[in-house]
């Protein structure tokens, strides 16, 4: 006894603490309780088990997908009822919007603290079937068919619709490290858009709404409020890139093959349609490069290749380029004339330089390094024009691999 003891202070504190399979075990009744889709008793449960563990990555990964699971739904109720209520006349109610925000925010970065604890365990792995869980999504007081459809994959990896009631509708994930860090990007991300929309005050909306929609036209004005927030998103910007960066490094290293989230160009046991090759994760690492360079200033969008992009060829585009990273790192006050863009629009005049200038003010600049992100889009586009894959399938995988 005397030995062990003297063993375990020679040793890190972290070797002394439980086992995962024995903190697997604590967070049992937690596991269970979000398998069946009781949130807050999930979220409960795994409170329990931090209490005595803060470590528990088992308990934090449960408190992480309940509590994101709750803020979602909140936020995506919330949203439209503001939004209903200034189409028909209650008004832009902005106070309404800023507390729901910021309350999705401040959750969120609890979800990531969560998170962050379970990424601390790379051998961690968890067990959820998505689909499985019987939930009102819609708030129309009865789980219906609608809701049961809801987190369900439809298609397999040919594209055709998969029959009612087949078990690869609903099928179970085995998550591991790569997901939890590709979970972290994407909260980051979200974060991110938060911290956007926040910045920014909303009052002005309540003069301009009933002018848009008695007379289709009207100055609109955003003011800049907290600047601080848009530093805040720019970092955490770059911080969801690095660990986009890093969820692909982790699912190129796996060995395993069972039950893949996001499949590596090895593994074929991937319940989602989304087959994947070394070309599609050679583009993941283009696209997170092309990205952090953009928000990073050292890149900008090229107005004349975007606009190349639609259906619509403009005969002599702009020539120059946008700075999305000047928006980041230097914002400023947000004003659309609609009436004047609207003027433009009847007199099919497009985006002239004046017009960008109009409406991107300092961020439309003629001296910058285009970006290769709008030729790799360009040439995913010239790809769906030749028939070799679907559009949507192609924008599938951009949004998915984050």
């Amino acid at each position: 006894m005397r030995t062990a003891l003297l063993l375990c202070l020679a040793l890190p504190l972290a070797a002394c603490g439980p086992t995962l399979a024995q903190r697997e075990t604590a967070a049992r009744p937690a596991i269970e309780a979000l398998r069946a889709a009781r949130f807050d008793d999930a979220r409960t449960k795994a409170g329990e088990v931090l209490k005595a563990d803060a470590a528990n990555p088992y308990a934090s990964l449960v408190d992480a997908v309940a509590r994101y699971r709750n803020v979602m739904h909140d936020l995506m109720t919330d949203l439209p009822s503001i939004l209903i209520g200034a189409v028909v006349g209650r008004g832009f109610n902005d106070r309404y919007l800023r507390f729901a925000l910021e309350n999705a925010e401040k959750e969120l970065r609890v979800v990531d603290a969560s998170l962050e604890r379970a990424a601390r365990f790379p051998e961690l792995t968890f067990e959820l079937c998505l689909a499985c869980w019987e939930v009102d999504w819609n708030r129309n007081g009865r789980v219906d068919k609608r809701d049961r459809a809801f987190l369900e994959i439809e298609l397999d990896a040919s594209g055709k619709e998969l029959p009612e009631g087949d078990p690869r509708r609903r099928p179970t994930f085995k998550f591991d490290h790569g997901d939890v860090l590709w979970a972290r990007a994407f909260v980051s991300f979200q974060r991110a858009a938060l911290d956007v929309v926040l910045a920014y005050g909303y009052a002005d909306l309540d003069r301009v709404i009933p002018e848009i929609m008695r007379h289709k036209k009207g100055a609109l004005r955003l003011k800049l409020e907290h600047p601080e927030r848009m530093k805040e998103a720019r970092a955490l910007v770059l911080r969801g890139l690095d660990f986009a960066d890093q969820a692909r490094v982790a699912y190129l290293a796996e060995t395993d093959d069972d039950r893949e989230w996001l499949p590596s160009p090895r593994q074929e046991s991937h319940p989602l349609p989304l087959p994947v090759d070394e070309a599609l994760y050679q583009t993941w690492k283009d696209v997170v490069g092309d990205l952090r360079r953009i928000v990073s200033r050292e890149e900008g969008l090229s107005v004349a290749e975007l606009a190349q992009l639609g259906h619509h060829k403009w005969p002599q585009p702009p020539s120059g380029y946008l700075d999305l990273g000047g928006m980041l790192e230097r914002p400023k006050d947000i004003v659309i004339d609609l009436g004047q863009l609207a003027e433009r629009d009847r007199e099919n005049v497009g985006m002239t330089e004046a017009a960008l200038k109009d409406v991107f003010g300092d961020y439309y600049r003629g001296d910058m390094k285009a970006s290769p992100l709008v030729g790799r889009l360009q040439r995913m586009k010239a790809e769906v024009d030749r028939g070799h894959e679907s559009f949507e399938r192609k924008m599938r995988y951009l949004f998915w691999l984050n």
